[in-house]
């Protein structure tokens, strides 16, 4: 799971070449390096910047390693994302595993998670989102991303709720689309944390409670 490790890219990464970056590192290690690198390039500088020659140059690399990763910008655009959803969907399971008792507590996790996601990330998140578009393999993605999260929905209220075949996936639909607008004014700092929950508590809840079964 990736985890944002700015503190160890400061002003000066840009010509970072120190010998642990040069070292031969395991491969996961090795991406995660380069995964961290490209998040804090989009931090400071937005995804327009995002190369995997820059990325190479900055981690202190070779080209050909940061190719051998990510294949292509898409491929590392797309690596880049998934480092955090995966960082929210393992909230989410370890939340719902330990405290999902009911309905509330359900859509409370759900709304937290995303949240809790989207603040840890900062907005730099919703700006890699953004720029997952323009060609079919990264529109294909981000497809195959909504699909996850509205089956990790669908699962996390069905001991709840009875949702109508034709309905109930533009329910969670929507409930997901709430989280994500709210989540980026979160990270914007529009909302604060606790209202931004708070809200979305709310929203699952009241919408869910007419499907209990």
């Amino acid at each position: 799971m990736f985890k944002p490790q700015a503190e160890k890219f400061g002003p000066d990464a840009k010509a970072m070449t120190t010998a642990s970056s040069m070292k031969k590192l395991p491969k996961a290690e090795r991406r995660a390096q380069l995964l961290e690198t490209a998040q804090e390039m989009v931090r400071e500088e937005g995804t327009d910047a995002l190369t995997l020659a820059r990325v190479a140059e900055r981690a202190g690399v070779s080209k050909p390693i940061a190719y051998e990763h990510f294949g292509t910008r898409a491929g590392l655009l797309m690596a880049l994302f998934s480092s955090y959803s995966d960082m929210q969907l393992e909230t989410q399971r370890e939340a719902l595993a330990a405290c999902g008792k009911t309905l509330r507590d359900v859509a409370g996790i759900l709304g937290e998670a995303y949240v809790r996601c989207a603040s840890r990330a900062g907005p730099e998140a919703g700006a890699v989102y953004a720029a997952l578009s323009g060609t079919e393999e990264m529109d294909e993605f981000r497809q195959t991303l909504r699909n996850g999260y509205l089956a990790e929905y669908r699962q996390a209220v069905s001991h709840f709720v009875d949702l109508p075949e034709n309905i109930g996936d533009p329910v969670l639909s929507g409930l997901l689309g709430a989280a994500e607008a709210v989540s980026r004014d979160t990270a914007a700092g529009r909302i604060s944390y606790d209202d931004a929950v708070a809200a979305l508590t709310e929203l699952f809840t009241a919408t869910l409670e007419r499907f209990r079964r």
